[in-house]
């Protein structure tokens, strides 16, 4: 059963996202990639679409 509010059986979905941070003792040996950071100009178009909104 996915959802038990549903009505009818078996429909519905679930989504389950399990992302700590692994270590090297966990098995993980490639190194993080890099942040990603918006540049100037979509920072403004983001500000400018959704200035006020906190």
């Amino acid at each position: 059963m996915l959802d038990h509010a549903t009505p009818s059986i078996a429909s519905g979905s679930k989504l389950g996202i399990d992302a700590p941070k692994k270590i090297p003792g966990e098995g993980f040996k490639r190194a993080w990639p890099p942040l990603i950071k918006m540049d100037a100009a979509v920072k403004a178009k983001v500000e400018k679409l959704f200035g006020g909104v906190a």
